[in-house]
């Protein structure tokens, strides 16, 4: 049976890392620019700030400052900000120390055995009945990583280097292993083929910025899935080859954004293709249940209809697998929660505590 995790920034920041664009814009915006075309967009950047915290749909707007066929000056801001970007995210990477934190990042990926213990017990029925009909097969988990960085790689290769397997279970005379399957990087790394853009053209304000030579490059470099495709690595076929393969998908750490939609929308049609398909989406702010838990059930009921409206499922495929998405607030990689810095022999001024989301 295979389990995949699609694992968004939220990762990285549980980690204690300061890995969100609001994070990386104000070191940016103060570096030095070696063109008038980066200079003024330091200082467009500087001008408007919050909208620069979604950066990819940010430059989906920002080719609105470019006149018909200027993809070239745009493409130099897009280029210098990725190259940046990934300087500063390699920076943060190197506050772990993986050795040290060994023993609770084997605590951490132990827990994937047992996730749906925190559901309801009548959502704890439904998810368990698909390990029961999958019971005499190994569990693979695998992971989709939308992060550029290789945090959760060097997690995993700590664990590996520990054992092949991560759990087991019994059927029958047999035991049959858990264990870490493939791990995709959709949008590339910081070393290699980033992927930074917009879900699609309805996202880019001014097109007619393309219209020059080499204006298919250009704009294909800002469309996330035109951008796999131009690596010749297929990537977002793997992907997609894996979440087709699921028979439980489980979110961590990403907002449901709308650069992502074309992700969004295959596990709507992945859903809805078969009943004993489910669907987890893990929320750091989701609320206690308390004494009267009318909050809690209007979160949930609403962070299902906010991620159905990013499909395009007509209403009567929405309704019918509605109730095979589940809402949790339980945080599985709690224990390597700000391990960054936390084995290092001088401790740096301990960064705030924020949410877990991308």
């Amino acid at each position: 049976m295979n389990i995949t995790f699609l694992i968004g920034n939220g990762f990285d920041r549980n980690l204690g890392l300061n890995t969100t664009y609001s994070d990386f814009i104000g070191v940016y915006k103060n570096s030095e620019a070696k063109t008038d075309t980066l200079r003024k967009f330091r200082f467009d950047i500087n001008e408007n700030e919050q909208l620069w915290s979604s950066a990819e749909l940010a430059f989906g707007q920002y080719t609105g400052k470019f006149g018909e066929g200027e993809a070239e000056l745009f493409a130099e801001c897009q280029a210098d900000f990725c190259e940046n970007l990934a300087r500063f995210l390699k920076e943060q990477e190197l506050r772990i120390n993986y050795t040290s934190a060994k023993d609770a990042i084997i605590k951490a990926f132990s827990r994937l055995n047992n996730f749906i213990s925190v559901f309801p017990s009548q959502e704890n029925a439904a998810l368990n009945t698909v390990y029961k009909n999958r019971a005499s097969e190994g569990i693979v988990f695998n992971f989709i990583c939308y992060n550029y960085t290789q945090t959760l790689d060097k997690c995993i290769s700590v664990l590996k280097q520990k054992s092949a397997t991560i759990g087991s279970h019994n059927h029958g005379t047999l035991k049959l292993n858990h264990t870490i399957g493939q791990i995709c990087h959709v949008h590339g790394t910081v070393d290699k083929e980033m992927v930074f853009g917009v879900n699609d053209e309805t996202q880019v304000l001014n097109p007619g910025m393309f219209n020059c030579e080499n204006g298919d490059l250009y704009k294909n470099l800002l469309i996330k899935k035109k951008a796999n495709a131009s690596y010749m690595e297929n990537t977002d076929e793997k992907a997609a080859h894996l979440l087709e393969g699921s028979s439980i998908i489980y979110i961590y750490g990403m907002s449901i954004g709308d650069t992502d939609n074309l992700w969004w929308n295959r596990i709507g049609v992945w859903l809805a293709a078969n009943t004993a398909h489910h669907l987890i989406l893990q929320k750091y702010e989701m609320p206690k249940k308390g004494t009267f838990p009318i909050q809690y059930q209007l979160y949930e009921r609403e962070q299902r209809r906010q991620f159905l409206n990013h499909s395009q499922l007509d209403e009567e495929k929405r309704r019918g697998i509605e109730n095979r998405i589940h809402i949790t607030g339980e945080n599985i990689f709690k224990d390597i929660h700000n391990i960054a810095d936390s084995f290092a022999e001088k401790t740096p001024e301990e960064p705030k505590r924020v949410a877990i989301e991308a």
